[in-house]
């Protein structure tokens, strides 16, 4: 059986490299590698580290955490379907709609997971919503957590309308509606998830990219009037 026989730092790349069998296999995040509890002497081949490096986080959340990812989305279609009848949201993000496990990354970082089209005109897209969240806001913070792949999407594609929309079970249900500033640079902080570290951009309602759901289901109502002027 293979085993890993040598673990070594490389702290100014951020990796950290691991050798099977005396020879090099690869590197794993410096931030995610105490979370794989690897370690010299293990029992383990090439190929599964491999596997656990490029998807730590599925296997990190587990399906308990899918489960709950497919339940939020269904809340969020609901809420912008009751918004106006002539709209419908589309589940669309890769493996959104799915709680089972899927060996594979989306061909975008970041892509949304709900289009919002007109029922009137199935070809256009109104806008594009990215749902997040957790089953209630973690203790201590009033701030809401959002991975920087979001946002930079919306940063690469100018010409959609880009939306993020969280929502939160406990203790009652909520939704935090979050219109990014494709301009503005976001601070990342560094938060411990699951024993790994993971980078989130923190919003406050405070700033003026969280905005109210009246003020989200405006901007839905006047894209549905535009189409049709």
């Amino acid at each position: 059986m293979p085993k890993i026989t040598k673990i070594t730092p490389k702290p100014d790349k951020g990796r950290v490299w691991v050798y099977v069998d005396g020879e090099y296999c690869c590197s794993i995040r410096e931030r995610t590698f105490p979370a794989m509890n690897l370690h010299a002497g293990q029992e383990i081949s090439c190929g599964e580290i491999k596997e656990l490096e490029s998807f730590h986080w599925k296997h990190a959340y587990g399906q308990a955490a899918w489960d709950k990812e497919k339940a939020r989305l269904s809340r969020v279609k609901t809420l912008i379907e009751g918004i106006d009848p002539r709209v419908e949201a589309r589940i669309t993000g890769f493996g959104a709609d799915s709680s089972e496990f899927i060996a594979a990354h989306p061909s975008e970082s970041g892509k949304p997971d709900i289009e919002v089209i007109s029922k009137e005109d199935i070809q256009f897209v109104l806008l594009l919503v990215e749902v997040t969240g957790t089953e209630s806001m973690r203790p201590g913070t009033s701030t809401y957590w959002v991975r920087p792949d979001k946002l930079n999407y919306a940063k690469k594609h100018l010409q959609q309308d880009v939306w993020i929309i969280l929502h939160y079970a406990n203790p009652a249900e909520r939704f935090v509606f979050i219109k990014p500033n494709s301009a503005k640079t976001y601070p990342v902080s560094n938060r411990t998830i699951r024993g790994s570290i993971e980078h989130y951009v923190e919003f406050s309602d405070a700033w003026p990219e969280v905005v109210s759901q009246d003020e989200f289901e405006r901007h839905i109502k006047s894209k549905l009037l535009g189409l049709g002027s």
